[in-house]
């Protein structure tokens, strides 16, 4: 509901069988055909005398029009979803039916003396509108909320459902003044009990009413999000009804402006109660949200004409020196200049409960905004993507770039794809596919909002498509790179390695065949071990540069070897890594240089004589390699060399980081953390 397109659980909600949907449909094709006969007789009974009883015949509209709301989305209700609310629903228009019956028949009585059944069907009249707003009350609050009702508020939802029906039972029995005695008490102690009941159980009404209302604002108070918002208008909806339902009892008794105020009150509040009920138990396929937004609007404005209409005329009459129909005439044109004004006020709410936060765009890109949590381009857009989908309650929403190389699904498959093209910076990006509800169309308000804000989305969808580039960009750099250093691996290790080996060897044979002066053999000799040790040297060079291992993606062999070859110098190193060969090509070449770089520093130029090196995984996959050394530690000058900015230019390559830290007295140690590799970066992914 709202933003986030929540549907309460309200009531049970069982498989509905077909049982239960005949019986609701017959129930109100009853109402429906009752209220239609009622019309049929309003018709006949233009112009005749009301009866020498009280029947309240300008109530009669407002009675069936409730019979008829209630009735039908009582009926839809269980039938699509089988929630119990709907039966309460259907109770509710029951109730004002048979009322609404009873007038026009206890009218046409009165020129048809001998219509059937006139003493029990004119009885009517005072007896099915106190079942329908009692039933509004008391039974609503206990079937409505965000869990099912169990336990405890299934026997207060029974016990609400029978002081709702006994209530209208005890008006039944009771005797109207100057009707027609009642067939069942007229002129017995049971009619003047049945009247003492009532009147002593008014009050407990009003009060259970209250208690019921307490109970739901309880619940609203738990609740969150949409379903705080949706509740919180069925309880003002009810609390209006039980406030209105007070008006009218105490206007049956004193009459006029108090009685109709009430009626009024009563209808606008009962109609709103209909429309609040419709918003939490509504379906995404009912496809009913205008006609409800503009019900709900029509009957909270008319309480609000009512109710300021007797505040302004009260007013008036205290507080200037006016007669009352002056007043009157002071609260229509202050209500004509404020009827807009309020009408847009409510207009905008009411929407925005209905349709959630697709009613306003500036409030649906607050909540898109909000949903794109941080998180790599693909998430953020992913997450904007979802986020839409259930903001505008749609079944799925598809964000496709032009070439198709990136494309994000929020939803399930639907039929019937809207295509709303994406632009940004002057230019075409992609486009945003809309899938609607199965069973519904794209509707023009959804349409406008999303191409409000296609903009945020194709910025999103553009911003991910430059930064897919780049990342392709620096994966083919550093194939480049590696390849580089591979070819000149192999020509250091096949050409100029032997090459120097062959000279140091030539310059051998010279000293043993030629006739050499001491001198010359001497410096002969000096330059035959200083090519030996130089051809050691580009050995050692071109195994550092690709390992034979490493290139193989044997990264726990790679770094095993680098700690043998540096344990011939007399530096112990000890090697702990997590798995090391499960890690993608590209951060094994660079964890092991940068280990190799970190550990070949602590040979020269720290005097170590212990180095250690640990691989970590951490929880987000991301790795962390520590090479931690004993030797005389880092001066601030030395944290500028080539080698030390290399291992930075390393780290930065694949989007990680590198800090170096020189421990007080003796050490220094090297941490590196690489981000997660992306999936099918190397053939050692796990």
């Amino acid at each position: 509901m709202g933003g986030e397109g929540a549907v309460l659980d309200v009531g049970v909600a069982p498989a509905t069988g077909r049982g239960q949907r005949t019986l609701a449909l017959a129930v109100g094709g009853a109402v429906c055909a009752l209220g239609l006969v009622s019309l049929v007789l309003a018709t006949v009974n233009i112009g005749s005398p009301g009866p020498p009883f009280v029947v309240h015949r300008q109530f009669y509209p407002s009675d069936l029009l409730i019979a008829v709301v209630y009735a039908s989305f009582g009926a839809f209700v269980v039938v699509r979803s089988g929630h119990l609310i709907g039966w309460a629903l259907e109770l509710v228009g029951l109730g004002f039916c048979l009322t609404a019956f009873g007038i026009q028949y206890a009218v046409l009585g009165v020129e048809h003396p001998d219509v059937p059944a006139y003493a029990w069907l004119s009885q009517l009249v005072v007896t099915g509108w106190v079942t329908g707003v009692l039933a509004c009350v008391l039974l609503v609050p206990c079937l409505i909320g965000p869990r099912t009702p169990t336990g405890l508020r299934r026997v207060l939802a029974l016990l609400a459902a029978a002081v709702a029906i006994s209530a209208g039972v005890v008006r039944y029995l009771t005797q109207t003044a100057d009707a027609p005695p009642n067939p069942l008490t007229g002129g017995t102690w049971v009619a003047e009990a049945a009247q003492a009941y009532d009147d002593w159980a008014v009050p407990v009404y009003v009060l259970l009413g209250l208690v019921a209302v307490a109970d739901l604002a309880a619940r609203v108070r738990r609740s969150s999000g949409g379903d705080r918002r949706a509740l919180r208008w069925v309880l003002v909806s009810v609390l209006t009804t039980t406030v209105a339902y007070v008006s009218f009892e105490i206007g049956l008794s004193l009459g006029r402006l108090t009685l109709t105020l009430g009626a009024a009150g009563l209808t606008a509040a009962m109609l709103a109660l209909s429309a609040a009920i419709f918003v939490v138990v509504r379906r995404p396929t009912w496809n009913l949200d205008l006609a409800v937004s503009r019900a709900t609007v029509g009957a909270l404005l008319t309480l609000f004409v009512i109710a300021a209409y007797v505040v302004l005329v009260w007013l008036g009459g205290q507080l200037l020196p006016v007669e009352r129909e002056d007043a009157g005439l002071f609260a229509v044109a202050l209500l004509a200049l404020a009827a807009m004004p309020v009408r847009g006020w409510l207009q905008q709410r009411v929407e925005r409960l209905v349709y959630g936060s697709a009613s306003d765009a500036g409030q649906l890109l607050e909540r898109l905004g909000a949903q794109a949590g941080p998180g790599d381009d693909r998430s953020v857009l992913e997450d904007l993507t979802e986020g839409l989908r259930r903001s505008l309650r749609l079944a799925t929403v598809v964000v496709e770039a032009m070439d198709a190389q990136l494309s994000v699904t929020a939803g399930t498959p639907a039929d019937g794809l809207v295509a709303v093209p994406l632009h940004s910076r002057g230019r075409q990006v992609g486009t945003l596919w809309l899938g609607p509800p199965p069973g519904e169309r794209l509707d023009l308000r959804t349409l406008q909002l999303v191409r409000q804000i296609s903009g945020l989305v194709a910025s999103a969808l553009d911003l991910a498509l430059v930064n897919a580039d780049l990342e392709r960009a620096r994966s083919r750099l550093l194939d480049v790179r590696q390849e580089e250093r591979r070819l000149l691996r192999r020509e250091l290790h096949d050409s100029l390695g032997p090459s120097l080996a062959g000279i140091s060897l030539a310059l051998a044979g010279m000293v043993r065949t030629s006739t050499l002066t001491a001198a010359d053999a001497e410096l002969l000799g000096h330059l035959q071990e200083e090519l030996t040790h130089r051809a050691q040297d580009i050995r050692l060079m071109s195994r550092s540069l690709l390992p034979p291992a490493l290139e193989e993606g044997r990264l726990g062999e790679a770094l095993d070897a680098l700690a043998r070859r540096f344990s011939s110098t007399g530096m112990d190193i000890d090697v702990a890594a997590d798995r090391p060969d499960l890690i993608d090509g590209r951060r094994q070449v660079t964890i092991y240089h940068v280990a190799a770089e970190a550990v070949l520093n602590a040979h020269r130029h720290a005097d170590a004589g212990h180095c250690s090196v640990r691989l970590e995984r951490l929880d987000d996959d991301a790795l962390r390699l520590t090479v931690a050394d004993d030797g005389r530690g880092i001066s601030e000058a030395d944290d500028t060399g080539i080698g030390l900015r290399s291992m930075r230019e390393r780290a930065a390559e694949l989007g990680g980081a590198l800090t170096i830290t020189a421990a007080t007295g003796r050490g220094t140690s090297v941490q590196m953390v690489l981000p997660a590799g992306p999936p099918g970066s190397g053939k050692n992914d796990p």
